[in-house]
């Protein structure tokens, strides 16, 4: 249902031009209630108490979304069925549904314990980086996307494929040949299934830029990281669309790389220019992407400039989108970092993030 003003006094999300970078127009959302729309601009409160003034020229597109619950939801089975990326939940692209968040955490109210964990996180984190082709077996869901990423051409295996294993693996590799990849499973470290594989002659396989092998999915509650950032004053432009300049510096492009990094159903890819910190021109030098899903903000593709890093800018990225992430309802930030990352482990150490469990790739022998 689009935006009017017979909105004013419920909550409404608001997407809005927020400029021009690299020759794209940038857009930014805007949660919270709808107090006055008058004279062409809409004023909305933000649940930190924070009035946003917004140019009804600026506006693109927007709608109410629900009150936010009063209860916390509780904890999704591992099988839950991932959201199809070809069935998006919500008939205008041009303005996903936030999460419905419930009270908002801070550190006098902490988040309490994450909503998933294991398997069903990782159900979670594929919905948040969705694959371009999916199919379900049973409690597995199996994803291509032209090779760009382990994480998008992998099975989740969140619970019993519904076949006896051999049965399952047959399908995998079915799958997998049909589109022209190896077949690859990822599997939680310490788990039944990885010894079962093992038993199997399946191994464990390099992936990633720097050709790990063990991931560590690391969460925490988004105020808390809030809490800890302490990034510097810059200006951190969010959009929902990789441009060439995006993908260059995070160092893949192609059709399947834009299509899995814009998607997921709430998506913002940060911009960090060299004039916004200090520098001169607009090239980019740093970038990040997060998404909403539920109460949970995935964070990924961190990326600064080698000559722009130890300025603290990683952590100006990461504060514009948790505060973002905050205000569409997450409550909690996941991310994915290679287990000998000790650069990044060390930062996401400092921002309160603790381990939730580690995974590897496993494919045949041969």
């Amino acid at each position: 249902m689009p935006l009017s003003s017979a909105d004013v006094g419920h909550r409404v999300v608001v997407r809005r031009r927020l400029g021009v970078e690299h020759g794209r127009t940038v857009y930014g959302d805007v949660l919270g209630v709808l107090e006055s729309w008058a004279g062409g601009r809409l004023a909305l409160r933000r649940r930190d108490g924070e009035l946003v003034e917004v140019a009804e020229d600026d506006v693109v597109a927007g709608k109410p979304v629900p009150p936010a619950p009063a209860r916390r939801p509780r904890r999704a089975p591992a099988n839950d069925e991932p959201a199809d990326p070809a069935d998006p939940a919500v008939a205008d692209p041009a303005v996903a549904e936030p999460a419905d968040p419930a009270d908002p955490a801070d550190p006098a109210d902490p988040a309490g314990d994450a909503p998933e964990t294991g398997a069903a996180l990782a159900l979670v984190a594929a919905r948040g980086w969705p694959a371009t082709v999916t199919e379900r077996l049973g409690g597995w869901l199996l994803q291509a996307a032209d090779g760009f990423t382990g994480r998008a051409n992998s099975v989740v295996p969140a619970g019993d494929p519904g076949c006896p294993l051999d049965d399952a693996l047959h399908r995998v590799a079915g799958f997998y040949a049909a589109a022209g990849l190896p077949p690859r499973i990822q599997v939680v470290v310490g788990t039944p299934l990885e010894a079962e594989l093992l038993a199997r002659g399946w191994r464990a396989k390099a992936s990633g830029k720097r050709g790990f092998d063990t991931t560590d999915v690391r969460v925490a509650p988004v105020a808390d990281m809030l809490s800890r950032t302490g990034g510097p004053a810059v200006e951190v432009a969010l959009g929902g669309e990789p441009d060439e300049a995006w993908t260059e510096l995070y160092g893949s492009s192609g059709p399947a790389a834009r299509k899995v990094l814009g998607g997921g159903d709430h998506v913002a890819l940060a911009r960090l220019t060299a004039s916004a910190t200090g520098g001169a021109g607009q090239d980019l030098v740093g970038i990040g992407r997060g998404v909403v899903t539920g109460r949970w903000l995935g964070l990924s593709a961190v990326e600064v400039v080698p000559a722009y890093r130890r300025r603290g800018l990683a952590r100006a990225v990461l504060t514009a989108l948790g505060t973002w992430g905050r205000d569409l309802g997450a409550s909690w930030a996941y991310l994915q970092v290679a287990a000998d990352n000790t650069d990044a482990l060390r930062l996401y150490d400092r921002l309160g993030f603790r381990l939730d469990h580690q995974y590897r790739y496993y494919g045949p022998a041969r």
